[in-house]
Parts: structure tokens; sequence; C-alpha cells
């Protein structure tokens, strides 16, 4: 199954999400839509303004707004001040929210990238179908079925239909309307699918990735394959080169965060001084800035934490590639869509080309020494090479 070693954005702390307690019967609501197929030359231009212009991840939309509301007020304000009272202690205290804005911005740049960047291994030319019970999706390297009734949200603009599957907000199937043959049917059912499942809140796991899947396997294994199944732990990943990303990761984001609350706690009690107003504003400083911290540190928590896998998993490995389902879909990946292996002596990784996505599969996965072994040396015969 896929893992990233992308942070949780901490302007958006984890909340539940309906789409993902309380499923609703799209097949149902979807009986008058007929077969859409489509097929299209996906770009990362494409990737990007599915993304960022369908609106389709909240929380890069509330920083957009948060950032908006912030530069208004500081202009507004600080015209009136500065006509009022001309001095450079205020211009000096408006440059407080300013510098906060800029910072906001700059999260949200590079969390857009971010996503940008974990999608791009799916440009190419994609083709496939939509309907009422599924989505295929064939890329060059890898082909997809995601059942409708786990959509988690739908974003859409003039041009383009995004569809979510991952409650995580990870991965994102970017449909351009071009793609469609009937665009006014294919507008039709972006509308409604933005209706049943509109944008939401993302997730810090996925619950239903925590079950194991009792579908049938729509592809069949070659008589030497190698069979895994079951749950990936906290544990498994800490001594693989993903393990070690996500703990630089976390001390990154700690010293420069850090760094920036208390430059900005101590200039603006520097300016302000400590009246009651500058401390009222000081505590509503440090409240703001505890916000994200706390998100991280519960995102790492349930990522870091053994009490519940990571995600559940089944599949195979063989000479084709492998193949691997989660309660969300199912997925045949060629080997040429993996660019580098790891194998530890408790984890296979797997990193998809041009991406920062793994495939991962445990030894705890496989039903004994052998499975293991085996599931190895198909990595090690026609996997990419290994990590360096």
């Amino acid at each position: 199954m896929i893992i990233s070693n992308a942070s949780i954005n901490p302007y958006e702390p984890p909340r539940s999400d309906p789409a993902v307690e309380n499923p609703l019967a799209i097949g149902d609501a979807l009986l008058t839509f007929e077969r859409l197929e489509f097929q299209t030359e996906l770009t990362r231009r494409d990737i990007r303004d599915g993304i960022a212009r369908t609106n389709i991840r909240t929380d890069l939309v509330s920083m957009r707004t948060l950032a908006s509301i912030v530069i208004f007020f500081c202009f507004y304000i600080g015209f009136l001040s500065l006509v009022a009272s001309p001095n450079s202690t205020v211009a000096l205290l408006l440059s407080i929210p300013i510098v906060i804005t800029a910072a906001l911005l700059v999260v949200r740049y590079r969390a857009l990238c971010r996503a940008v960047n974990l999608n791009a291994h799916r440009c190419g030319p994609i083709h496939g179908y939509i309907d009422h019970d599924m989505m295929m999706i064939v890329h060059a390297d890898q082909t997809r079925w995601m059942k409708m009734e786990h959509l988690v949200s739908v974003g859409r603009s003039r041009n383009t239909l995004t569809l979510c599957f991952d409650a995580t907000q990870m991965q994102f199937d970017v449909l351009p309307l071009r793609a469609f043959a009937d665009r006014n049917r294919a507008v039709m059912l972006a509308q409604r699918l933005s209706e049943l499942r509109p944008p939401c809140p993302i997730q810090v796991i996925d619950p239903r990735r925590q079950v194991l899947a009792d579908d049938v396997a729509v592809c069949s294994p070659a008589e030497d394959a190698a069979f895994f199944a079951g749950g990936i732990y906290a544990d498994d990943i800490q001594d693989t080169v993903l393990g070690r990303k996500w703990r630089r990761g976390l001390l990154r984001f700690t010293l420069l965060f850090g760094l920036f609350a208390v430059t900005l706690i101590v200039a603006w009690f520097y300016f302000a001084g400590f009246t009651w107003f500058g401390i009222v504003v000081g505590l509503v400083l440090l409240f703001v800035l505890s916000k994200p911290a706390r998100s991280v540190i519960k995102a790492r928590r349930a990522t870091l934490s053994n009490a519940e896998p990571l995600l559940m998993s089944s599949g195979w490995f063989d000479a084709a590639g492998q193949f691997s389902m989660a309660t969300t879909g199912q997925s045949k990946a060629n080997w040429s869509l993996f660019e580098a292996t790891e194998v530890t002596g408790n984890m296979i990784l797997l990193k998809i080309k041009g991406s920062d996505m793994y495939h991962l599969v445990s030894r705890g996965q496989c039903r004994d020494e052998a499975a293991w072994e085996a599931a190895c040396e198909f990595v090690r015969k026609f996997g990419p090479p290994a990590s360096p």
C-alpha cells in the first residue's frame, strides 16, 4: 500500500470526516449516469490546478482566506494609524501581522508544492472510466480501481474535476474535463459528485485503511507469487529511509517554528511593552502559535503509535510487479513504476519514481519466513536498484 513522508499541515487540525464515518450511497445517487470514459495527457500543470483551483484542500483555502483578511486589515488600520499618528513605532507594530501573513503564505505555497510533488508520478497518458460503482484509471505503469462508495471529497473548477479517495488527502485523481468526449455530461457529473462529497478537513490517518479489505481481487496472481496480508505498524518503519525522513522533518519543523515563535513574541513585547494591551495580545499570539504545534504533536503521536496499524493491506509480488488491495481500492503496478528500493530486516520499501510516495510491505504481513524471503527475492530480482 502507499504511504508518504509528507507532513500533516499544522494549520488544519484533524477533525472527523463525515464522508469516512457516514458514507453515502453514491452508487444509488449516480444510477442515472451512464459510464463516462476519459483519455488525455495529464500534465503537472493539470495536477497543480486540480489541487489549487478546485479548492479540494480546505487547509489551503483557509490559509489563503486568512492571509487575505489580515492583509486587508493591516493596510486599512495602518493607513488610519499613520495618518493620525505617523511614527516608527506604529509601523513596527503593524509589521508583525504582516510577517505572520507572509509566513502563512509561504507555508501555503510549500504545502501546495508538496501536494503536487506527491502526485507528480501520475503525469503522462491516462485513460479509464467512471460509473456509479467504480473509477478505473490506467497510467503508463499502474492501473487502479477505486470504489465510488469510498470517495471522500470532490473539487471542481471550470476545467477540472478532482476526486480524492484518501482521507489523509495525500493522493488525488485529477481529471481535466478535456479528457471526456462529452464535456456537458462530465460537467453534470462533476456538479453531482461535488454536492455528494464536498471538500472536507484532512485526517491524520484514514480509519478505513486500518481494516483489512475482504474484496475479491480484480487481478490473478502468477503461480509463484509471494503473498502478503496484514498491518504495518510504526515500529516497522522506524529504521527505514522513510522513518528517518519523518524524524528529520519533525526536527526541522520544531527548530524553525520555535525560532519563529520566540522571535515574534520577543519582538512584540519589545515594542509593545508589558502593558495590559501588550500582555493580552501576547497571550493571543501564544494561543495562535500553539495550535499548529499541538496539531503536529497529535499527528506524530498517531503515526508513531503501535496501538493500531498505520494501514492494513494485502496483495502479492510476482515477475510482472506488485498488486495491492486496501478497503479504499486496488492497484496493479509494474516494476517500472518504482525508482528505488530498500529491504530491511522487517520492511520492503518501493519508492515511486518522480515522487515522495512509497509502497510498503512488512515482514509481519507475510505468512511465514518462506513467504517473506520470496517477496524479498522478487524485489531484488525485478525491482529497481537499492536506495543509496
